[in-house]
């Protein structure tokens, strides 16, 4: 049994007991039919994000009628696509972890408390202020980090920041700060250099604040894993995230990451499927499930793994991406330009969209179109970072090795995270011969030997 399940979830006047299947309410149960448990137990545990009504069914008015007039509307209805549980959840061992004080809306809380939330990827934080405006603020950053959109990205940092100044010893918002940075530099939105450094600043005064806390261990292994090419410590940090916080979804979703990338695929595997028995709906994990399946060249298992994210939500632009990619590997061109649109529809001007797109026209035999888009790449740069991998990556698919080797020099002089995968990255198998793509792997210091 995972800590997950051993918790227990408060909300307002509610407890929510998985262990025992039972809801109380001023601690009197209350009557609800296992179908309809089961839906209130996955609309907490994502409170604050969609759920599609592919998950739900008419129990969704037994719920609402056991909550009663003022816990109905708790859930959110969202027209045409599903439902959202809109209240903050604190996430406790026991009943007895959390008592409130005389202000409305400010829970005191003890060292084993924790609070789930909007998150996508790791939930929210562990360890929440008693400053209610600064915790509201917190969760208004952590929704809007989980869009992954650059505007959202920007909007949670100016919620974590406005949560900082309320309360200048929150520590779960410097981690938010962290993760906001390193999503910023992971999608590409700006360069490794302005995203990685920021993002190991706030994860460090995270920790002085509170080194208990596992999210900023995980935020500072992301950085020495995709900014330092430091694979013993990311590893030691992603580690140390787990042992403080063994139930936390996300923590193995990134390290099953840095596992693949440092060679050890089967780790790698075991890793990603706890996260998803932590969190089976979460999209960012059943999406990199679909991506571990990519770079270990299972391209029927990825795409089907991919197509089942997106009968979740149709509009999940990163299972798109993966999804297109996969064609990309078994021949499906007009497929895989097709999956490429629907993510340059959602994210404008996103250059790792566009030069996906550059390989699959190089791929398809179209080099007047890649040669194209390279001309769009080049007029996008003035404007804003584009990624010297994407623009080596439409050279490598035209055929061009003197120009992919070239970029690939200049993402190595900008610290691209991107390198972590050029080991594995299929895109680039025209290049695995020639001597100075061996050395370029020696220098991003890879891990010698399989795990």
């Amino acid at each position: 049994m995972t800590v997950i399940n051993r918790a227990t979830f408060k909300f307002g006047d509610f407890l929510l007991i998985p262990r025992e299947r039972l809801l109380l309410r001023d601690n009197e149960p209350l009557p609800l039919t296992g179908k309809a448990f089961d839906l209130l137990l996955v609309l907490v545990r994502r409170s604050g994000q969609l759920v599609s009504k592919d998950y739900l069914s008419v129990n969704i008015s037994a719920v609402r009628k056991a909550l009663g007039p003022g816990g109905a509307a708790l859930i959110q209805t969202v027209s045409k696509s599903g439902y959202r549980f809109v209240a903050p959840v604190v996430v406790v061992e026991s009943a007895a972890d959390v008592r409130f004080t005389g202000r409305v809306g400010a829970p005191e809380w003890n060292s084993r408390s924790r609070s789930s939330g909007p998150a996508l990827g790791p939930d929210a934080a562990r360890a929440i202020s008693t400053d209610a405006d600064a915790y509201r603020a917190y969760l208004e950053g952590r929704y809007a980090w989980s869009q992954r959109s650059e505007t959202g990205l920007r909007k949670a940092i100016d919620s974590f920041q406005r949560a900082i100044s309320l309360d200048p010893g929150f520590a779960a918002a410097h981690a938010g700060l962290a993760d906001c940075h390193a999503t910023l530099g992971y999608l590409s939105f700006v360069s490794p250099a302005d995203a990685f450094p920021l993002a190991r600043r706030h994860s460090l005064l995270a920790l002085k604040r509170d080194g208990t806390l596992a999210e900023p261990h995980a935020s500072l292994g992301y950085v020495k894993f995709y900014f330092d090419w430091d694979w013993p410590g990311a590893e030691a940090e992603f580690r140390r995230a787990i042992s403080l916080d063994s139930g936390w979804a996300a923590v193995h979703q990134w390290y099953s990451i840095f596992l693949l990338a440092a060679g050890g695929a089967g780790e790698a595997a075991y890793e990603i499927k706890l996260a998803r028995e932590r969190d089976p709906l979460s999209l960012a994990i059943n999406t990199d499930l679909g991506f571990h399946h990519y770079y270990t060249r299972q391209y029927a298992e990825a795409i089907k793994q991919l197509q089942s994210v997106l009968a979740m939500d149709r509009d999940f632009a990163p299972a798109h991406l993966w999804l297109g990619r996969s064609y990309q590997q078994i021949g499906r061109f007009d497929d895989a330009l097709d999956e490429f649109r629907q993510v340059e529809q959602s994210v404008r001007d996103w250059p790792v969209a566009i030069a996906a797109r550059g390989s699959v026209e190089a791929a398809a035999g179209r080099l007047e179109k890649a040669k194209a888009v390279l001309a769009e790449l080049q007029e996008i740069a003035g404007r804003r970072f584009v990624t010297a991998y994407g623009v080596g990556l439409v050279y490598a698919g035209i055929g061009d090795i003197e120009a992919a080797l070239t970029w690939l020099d200049r993402a190595f002089a900008e610290r691209s995270h991107w390198l972590v995968w050029l080991r594995l990255d299929p895109r680039f198998d025209n290049l695995r011969e020639d001597p100075r793509f061996s050395e370029l792997l020696d220098r991003i210091k890879f891990p010698q030997c399989e795990r």
